[in-house]
């Protein structure tokens, strides 16, 4: 009887530490890869890739922007002028300029 005291308030205790834990959503910030066709800062253009948390993939068109990318054929890099165009890794872009140069990029 005397364990049987000791025992019950530990025992309570861990079936709802367990409950509560099974109960609380775990959220993780799920991370995709995107690919954007954008233009740089002096003329060309490019395919550029981004792993990014989904959460941000909205505004990631604007975000990117400024951002210094190495220019194709070059050691250079150049700034992203201008975001036309995002879509997740697997999906085709939709401008037949971007599904070129998107051919062309090597992965």
């Amino acid at each position: 009887m005397n364990s049987l005291i000791k025992i019950l308030p530990l025992a309570t205790l861990l079936i709802f530490s367990i409950v509560a834990e099974a109960k609380s959503p775990v959220k993780k910030d799920k991370k995709i890869d995107v690919k954007c066709f954008v233009e740089l800062v002096g003329g060309g253009e490019k395919v550029t890739f981004w792993n990014i948390s989904s959460k941000k993939l909205s505004g990631l068109s604007n975000s990117i922007v400024g951002h210094k990318v190495t220019v194709p054929n070059s050691q250079q890099k150049a700034e992203i002028y201008k975001t036309n165009e995002c879509v997740l890794l697997k999906d085709d872009f939709t401008d037949s300029r971007a599904k070129t140069a998107d051919a062309e990029t090597a992965r």
